[in-house]
Order: structure tokens, then sequence, then C-alpha cells
């Protein structure tokens, strides 16, 4: 009885007291890393969730793995951005930045912040705000974000971190699905560890927010197609238009590559489904080719687009940093007065060469023996791994199509109007490589259906040798 007694004044609403007290200290310790980084609080709550679903019907040995990739990945993440913090030069800054642009994007949406509190701001910030050079939704978005939780320049990262992550799990789940487990698991280790991606994942960039929306319009056009009820069918048509909608004010080339890549893919998906459609759509193809070369109308519209392109080109040639060149020589040399006058002399035949050009510039461009400098060195592997990768791909091609055609051709949808816009509008190594990279989360994938067919293809090969000697 006495032992009864003392239990139960040990006890409170029936948890022992030690439980209250782990609950308090634990309420305390949460209570104040919110004061200091709500930021950090709400990216904890929302991990665990991240986890749930990356695992939700894997087995056993699958979920560790998924598991282990995930953790290893948010670990070397934070790990980069408490080092920023650190070492960041707060004396002379307000925070630390891995690139320039960063800084741009951080100020500008506090100033959007301080704008919708009524605060007063610099005339040069009311300028920078209403200003249509770099206009985006990103800094509606982070300024909102940092009314609700307070100025975090550092949280802004832990938010594009977890929306990056969000939409790696959603492609390897849709991979797995398509393609199998081993070509999701390379898919999504590759999309997490690459070096560039690495570094955009965790940015103060567009990059994480463009990849998720786009991740949002290829899954829900997968889930419109094969939907396990017509609720989930139209939730994924609501989801895809809604992401091709608001990339409209996120990057203004946006909604052409989304859209445009689900008209690609449908295109391609219908055509490969029976010999005679093909044909059939072929035929119709090069119709309207030749049709859109002798039209008047036609060159009257794509004209001036590739001149634009050719001016925009040359503006990022004429940029300090490591250039390369698409145009015809005399086209750097004349190209000082007004920037469309350059471009006004292009015949047919130097757009052409400029656009085959442009075309292999986004698969060979830095080449490698022509490293300039140390910052193109520090490339190098980089380069050598999107060569492997682009080669993997056309691989993955053959193999994606016949294991799930209509996943693959959304992926070759995509990155093919993304790589064309890409190309076009470049003439510096960086931005290349930047912009090169909005396509790359989609090629991974295709790469690695393409290595495991390879791998498939070699050992069975070898398997074969000894029997074909054995035999003879």
């Amino acid at each position: 009885m006495a032992q009864n007694a003392m239990w139960q004044r040990k006890q409170m609403l029936g948890l022992p007291q030690t439980a209250w007290g782990g609950g308090i200290l634990a309420g305390i310790a949460v209570g104040g890393l919110y004061g200091l980084s709500p930021a950090t609080v709400w990216f904890l709550l929302a991990l665990p969730a991240l986890f749930v679903w990356a695992g939700h019907g894997l087995g056993p040995r699958e979920r560790r793995w998924i598991f282990g990739v995930l953790g290893a990945a948010v670990l070397l993440r934070l790990l980069v951005i408490a080092g920023l913090f650190l070492l960041g030069d707060h004396v002379n800054e307000a925070f630390a930045v891995l690139f320039g642009d960063e800084r741009a994007i951080e100020e500008r949406s506090l100033w959007t912040l301080n704008l919708a509190l009524r605060r007063l701001l610099a005339p040069f910030a009311y300028e920078l705000i209403y200003s249509a050079y770099g206009k985006s939704s990103i800094y509606s978005v982070f300024g909102w974000w940092q009314y609700w939780v307070g100025p975090a320049p550092y949280g802004i990262r832990l938010v594009n971190m977890l929306m990056w992550l969000t939409a790696a799990v959603a492609l390897h789940r849709t991979a797995r699905r398509a393609f199998g487990q081993l070509p999701a698991l390379a898919g999504l280790v590759a999309l997490l560890f690459m070096p560039t991606l690495f570094v955009w994942s965790l940015s103060v960039l567009k990059e994480p927010v463009y990849f998720l929306l786009t991740t949002c319009t290829i899954v829900g056009a997968m889930t419109f197609a094969r939907g396990a009820s017509l609720p989930a069918r139209l939730l994924g048509a609501v989801a895809a238009c809604a992401a091709v909608g608001a990339m409209m004010s996120l990057r203004s080339i946006g909604p052409f590559v989304s859209a445009g890549g689900l008209l690609a893919a449908a295109v391609l998906w219908t055509s490969t489904r029976r010999a005679w459609i093909g044909a059939i759509v072929l035929v119709i193809a090069v119709a309207g080719c030749t049709w859109a070369v002798r039209s008047g109308t036609v060159r009257t519209r794509v004209m001036p687009q590739l001149r634009l392109a050719a001016v925009v080109h040359i503006g990022h040639v004429r940029t300090p940093g490591y250039a390369y060149q698409l145009l015809d020589r005399r086209f750097y040399s004349d190209f000082w007065g007004d920037p469309f006058q350059g471009a006004k002399g292009m015949s047919h035949a130097e757009m052409a060469r400029f656009v085959v050009r442009a075309a292999a510039s986004v698969l060979t461009v830095p080449l490698p023996w022509e490293a300039a400098s140390l910052a193109s060195l520090v490339l190098l592997p980089q380069q050598v791994a999107w060569y492997i990768l682009a080669l993997l791909a056309a691989a993955g091609i053959a193999a994606g199509g016949r294991r799930d055609p209509l996943f693959t051709w959304l992926l070759v949808g995509t990155i093919g109007l993304g790589a064309a816009v890409v190309s076009l509008f470049n003439g510096n190594v960086g931005t290349l490589v930047r912009m090169r990279d909005s396509i790359v989360p989609l090629v991974v994938w295709l790469s690695a259906i393409g290595a495991c067919a390879v791998l498939e293809w070699t050992a069975r090969c070898f398997s074969r040798g000894p029997q074909h000697a054995h035999s003879r």
C-alpha cells in the first residue's frame, strides 16, 4: 500500500514526474531555440514528416538506404550553413553569402518586408523594389516568410533546402515507380550530392523554388495520367497548372519550358505508341518545318527572337568572367552602339550557325582543354561529371522508353526546351553552368537508368563470353 501511494504521488495526470520534467525541459529548449531562430524550429518540425513520406511503402532495407542518404544530405548542408554563420564577417556584413546574387535577393526581400510594414526606406531601395530588371516573385515569398518568423537571412537557406529535398523525394518516389529501385536510388544520390547542385540547394537563389515547381509540373502530370481515382487525377492536374502559373512570376521563361515540356511529352508519347502514328507525326513535322522555313510570317516572328538571343549572348560575352563565343567573329568587333544594331544585319546562314553552335555549347562548354583560370580548373571535375551524365542519359532515353515511356518523355520534353533556352541566351561560362543546372536535376534520372542499363548489358556480355568459349 505504501509503495502504491508513493507511486501515485510520483505521477501527475497518469504520467511519471520524470516524464513531466523531461517535457518541461524540452519545452524550454524549444522555446529558447524558437526565440533565437524560428526558421530552424519550423525546419526541424517539417523534417520528420519528409522522412516519413520518403520511406512510406518501402521495405526495411531500402528505407534504411533512403534515410541514410537523406540524413547525410541534411547533415552536410546544415554544417555548411553553420560554417557560414560562424565564419562570416558580421562586423562588416549583416550576413554571409556564397554569391553576390544572394546578397541582392536577401536585401530586396528585406526591403519588401519593410515596405509591407510601412517602414521608411532609402530612395534607391524603392527604385530597386519596383525595378523591372530581375523582377521576380521570390522577393515577395522570402519577404512574407520573414514577416511571420522575423528577419532570417540564414533561415531562408533552410527554407530553400527543404524545398529542394521535398522535390528530390517527390521525383525519387515517381522514378521508383517508373524505373525501379536501383535507378531511383542512384538518381537521388546524384541529385543530392553533385557539387553544384549541392550548393544551389542551400543557396538563397531561385534554383530550389524553380526545381520544386518543375517537379510539381512533372509529378502532377504523372498523377493526372495514372492517378488511382478521379480526385487524385484532378489534384494532379491542378498541381501541374498551379506550378506552371507560379513560374510566370518567378522566371519569365519558366512557363514556356514547363508547359512546352508537357506538350512535347504528349506528342512524343503519342508518336511512340504505334509505328504508324510515329510515321504520321514525322511527316507532319517535316511538312510543318518546311512550311515554317518558307513562310514569311513565321520568319518575321522567329528572326527577331533569334536576334534578341544574339544580343543577350553578346552582352554576356562582354561582361567580366570566362566568356565563350557562338556568333561569327565580326559581331564581337562591330557591336558597340545600339544593342540591336549589330544583330540586325544577321543573315539566315549566320543565324543557323548561331543556333547550331548554341546547341553544341550546352553540352560541351566549358571544354576541359580551354581552362584559362583557377576557377575554370575547379569546374573541371564537374564538367567531366556532366559529360558522363549526358552520355548515360542518351542510353537512359532508350532504357526508360521501354520501362515507362510517359515519365521518360516528360523528362525529355522539359530537358529539351530548357536546354534550348539555356543555350541561346548565354555567353558566360559561370552563367551557363548555373542555368544548365536547372535541367541537370531531371537529367540525373535518365542517367541513372542509363547507367543501370549499361551495367546490365556489360554483365550480360561477360556472362556469355565464357559460355561461348566453352562451347567452342
